[in-house]
């Protein structure tokens, strides 16, 4: 059987949780990856961690032509960067509710 090949994975919010459960395995597997936070944190991590928000297009733009500068090309990517708001609807300020949809949302495609 063929050696299964390296894959060049970028992931947005592996800094923590989910996203950063997914990066750590994928990079055991020895696959290449790339987390992403807007803020950097890179100790003891088993990946490249790179800065990148993405509710901000310039971040974003940056953040991808680093992986790109890198590896010519990204194979798959995780959109796992969101955020959570709990409450009633009625007491939640719009502002909170455009900053989930900037993020969840619009920095999905940011990102896509």
């Amino acid at each position: 059987m063929s050696k299964p090949q390296r894959k060049r994975v970028l992931i947005t919010g592996a800094s923590s949780g989910i996203g950063k459960c997914c990066a750590e395995y994928l990079a055991s597997q020895q696959h290449i990856v790339f987390g992403t936070s807007r803020n950097r944190k890179t100790d003891g991590l088993g990946f490249e961690m790179i800065e990148m928000d993405v509710t901000n297009h310039d971040s974003v733009s940056c953040g991808i032509a680093h992986v790109l500068e890198r590896e010519k090309a990204i194979d798959v990517v995780v959109n796992n960067a969101g955020i959570a708001v709990a409450g009633a609807a009625e007491h939640t300020s719009i502002d909170c509710v455009r900053g989930v949809f900037d993020t969840n949302f619009f920095g999905t495609l940011r990102v896509c």
